[in-house]
C-alpha cells in the first residue's frame, strides 16, 4: 500500500535540493558540466564536439621548446580538435628520462621510446602494458599511406602493432663522407668511389694545398674513432654489428678478419695524419666544429648537412662547396652506403587509456600523416610562413618567429619525404637537386642489414661492454699505443667468452623467427 502521507515543507525542501544535485550530476555527465568536469570529449566520445585532452612526451632537436602559445601548436589543435600536453625530451638526457618513465610505469597518453631494442620495452610488450592497435588501424587511410607500409610491417610485435613507428627516410641519414667539392675541383680530382681513391684524395688534400693558401693548414679528414664505424660495415659487406651466414646464422663483425683489415686501413690513415691531431679524444661536437671552420675537407655527416653544415662553411669560405658521396666500393667491388629503418623511434599507448581516446589519438596521427598534417608540422602555414616560387616552398619572415621546421612539431611526427634526410631550409636550388640525385643513386645500393629490429637480452646485458674494450683496444693499435698481437688475443679471447656464444645464439634465434619462414 503506498504511503498517502503529506510531506513537510522541510521534507518538500530536501528533496527538491536532491533532486537539483541529481539534475546536475547527469549534466555533468552528459558533457553540460563547467569547464572542470571531464567530458565524453576529453575522452575521444563522439557525442561532445569537446577537444580532447592528449598528453604526448617526445623528443625535440630545437634549441628552444615550443609550448601552447605558439601559432602552429593552437592550429594543430584546432585542426585535429584536441588540446595538447607535450612534453619535449632534449635529445641529451632522452634515454636516460626514457628508462626512468618506463621502469615507473608512469606513462603518459602517448609514450615515445627511441628504440624498440629497449629491454624495459621489451618487458613491458610481453606483459601486455600496451595496446594492440592493429584492428584500428584499418580505419585511418593516412597511416595507411604506400610509404608507411614498410615502417609498419618491420615493427611488427608477434605479428601485431602494438606502436605507432615515427616515419624516417631510409636513405640520407646517417654518418658517412661529405667531401668539400670546391677542393676536389681545384686539384682537379675526380669524385672518390672505391676507399683506394677515397684514401687517395685524402692524401692529396694533406700535401697539394687545396685551399690555395700557401700553407700546410688542411685537415683532409675532421673525424674520431666513433664516426668512422662505417669503414667496418664497408670491409664486412654489412650494416649494423652483425652478418648473415649462408646456414640463416648471425656472425658479429666485431671478431671478423675484415674488422682487423678496416681498422689496420684507420691506422694507416692516421700514420700518414690524414686525421686531426687529437683525433682519439675528440667529441663529436668538436669534429663539427672542425668541420665548420672550413679547414676540413671531409666530415661524416648525414646528408642534410650539404646545406645545415654547408652554409656555416660557406660563411667562412664562399667558394666551399659539401658534397655527400654516393657510395665507396670495397676491394671486392662491393658498393655499400648507409641505410636504415624507415622509422626512428614509436609512440606507444598504454592499457590504462579508454578505447575512446585510443581512436581519438591515431585520428591525431592520421591528421599528422595527411599531406595536408604532414607538410603543415613542417613548413607551417602557406601564405603565412612560406609562399611557393617556382614549385619550391619559400620561408617568410614569420616562419622564423613561429619556428617551423626547426625539430618542435616538425619532430613529432616527421615529414614524409626524402627530404627530411636530404634537405635543410634555405638550402639553394643545385645544392638540393644534387642531393637528390645522390640520394637516388644510394637507394641502388643494396646492403643487407640481418640485426634490425632483432632484440636479445644476452645482448643487451653483454655486448656493450665487450664492444667497449674492443673498440678501446682499436685506439691504442690505431694510434700505436699496443700492439697487433694485442689485439688478436682480446678477439680470441672474445670468440671464446661464453657470453659471446649466448649472445651469437639468441640474436641467430631472433633472425629466424622474424625473418626465416
Amino acid at each position: 500500500m503506498k504511503n498517502t502521507e503529506r510531506k513537510s515543507p522541510k521534507s518538500l525542501l530536501k528533496m527538491t535540493l536532491l533532486l537539483l544535485l541529481t539534475s546536475s550530476l547527469l549534466l555533468s555527465a552528459c558533457g553540460g558540466g563547467g569547464s572542470g568536469s571531464e567530458s565524453k570529449g576529453n575522452e575521444g566520445g563522439k557525442d561532445s564536439n569537446e577537444p580532447t585532452s592528449i598528453t604526448i612526451q617526445t623528443l625535440n632537436y630545437a634549441t628552444e621548446f615550443i609550448d601552447n602559445t605558439n601559432a602552429l601548436w593552437k592550429e594543430l589543435e584546432k585542426e585535429t580538435n584536441t588540446k595538447l600536453n607535450i612534453t619535449w625530451l632534449s635529445p641529451s638526457t632522452a634515454e636516460e628520462k626514457i628508462n626512468v618513465m618506463l621502469a615507473s610505469g608512469d606513462l603518459p597518453e602517448v609514450t615515445f621510446v627511441e628504440s624498440m631494442q629497449n629491454p624495459q620495452l621489451q618487458k613491458m610488450l610481453k606483459q601486455g602494458v600496451f595496446w594492440d592497435l592493429t584492428p584500428f588501424l584499418k580505419d585511418y587511410p593516412n597511416l595507411n599511406r604506400d610509404e608507411l607500409k614498410e615502417m609498419w610491417d618491420v615493427t611488427k610485435v608477434d605479428g601485431k602493432n602494438m606502436v605507432i613507428p615515427r616515419y624516417y627516410p631510409s636513405y640520407g641519414g646517417g654518418i658517412f663522407p661529405m667531401v668539400r667539392k670546391d677542393w676536389l675541383d681545384a686539384l682537379n680530382l675526380e669524385t672518390p668511389k672505391t676507399l683506394d681513391e677515397f684514401y687517395n684524395v685524402l692524401k692529396a688534400f694533406k700535401e697539394k694545398d687545396p685551399n690555395g693558401n700557401g700553407q700546410a693548414d688542411e685537415i683532409p679528414y675532421t673525424a674520431n674513432p666513433g664516426s668512422l664505424a662505417y669503414i667496418y660495415n664497408i670491409f664486412n659487406e654489412t650494416q649494423g654489428s652483425w652478418k648473415l651466414q649462408s646456414d640463416n646464422t648471425l656472425s658479429p663483425i666485431i671478431t671478423s678478419e675484415e674488422s682487423k683489415e678496416a681498422m689496420l686501413w684507420i691506422k694507416k690513415a692516421y700514420e700518414d695524419g690524414l686525421f686531426p691531431k687529437d683525433f682519439a679524444i675528440m667529441k663529436f661536437s668538436q669534429v663539427m666544429d672542425t668541420m665548420r671552420s672550413g679547414k676540413a675537407g671531409v666530415g661524416g655527416m648525414s646528408m642534410n648537412h650539404a646545406w645545415v653544415t654547408g652554409k656555416s662553411v660557406r660563411d667562412v669560405d664562399p667558394k666551399a662547396d659539401l658534397m655527400p658521396l654516393s657510395y665507396l666500393e670495397n676491394a671486392n667491388g662491393v658498393k655499400y652506403t648507409p641505410s636504415g629503418s624507415p622509422y626512428y623511434g614509436v609512440y606507444l599507448i598504454p592499457k590504462k587509456v579508454p578505447e575512446a581516446k585510443v581512436k581519438k589519438i591515431l585520428e591525431f596521427f592520421d591528421y599528422g600523416y595527411s599531406k595536408e598534417g604532414n607538410e603543415m608540422l613542417t613548413y607551417g602555414l602557406e601564405g603565412v610562413h612560406y609562399t611557393v616560387e617556382n614549385g619550391k616552398k619559400v620561408s617568410t619572415p614569420q616562419a622564423a618567429i613561429d619556428k617551423t621546421g626547426d625539430g618542435n612539431l616538425n619532430n613529432m611526427i616527421h615529414l614524409v619525404s626524402d627530404d627530411m634526410s636530404i634537405s635543410a631550409v634555405g638550402m639553394p636550388d643545385d645544392v638540393y637537386n644534387r642531393n637528390v640525385e645522390i640520394v637516388n643513386e644510394r637507394k641502388t645500393v643494396k646492403v643487407p642489414n640481418p640485426s634490425a629490429e632483432l632484440y636479445s637480452e644476452a645482448y643487451n646485458k653483454y655486448y656493450p661492454e665487450i664492444s667497449k674494450k674492443v673498440e678501446d683496444m682499436r685506439v691504442m693499435v690505431i694510434t700505436g699505443k699496443e700492439s697487433i698481437e694485442s689485439y688478436d688475443k682480446l678477439i680470441e679471447s672474445i670468440k671464446n667468452d661464453p657470453k659471446m656464444k649466448e649472445i651469437t645464439d639468441e640474436m641467430s634465434k631472433a633472425y629466424q623467427e622474424k625473418y626465416v619462414k
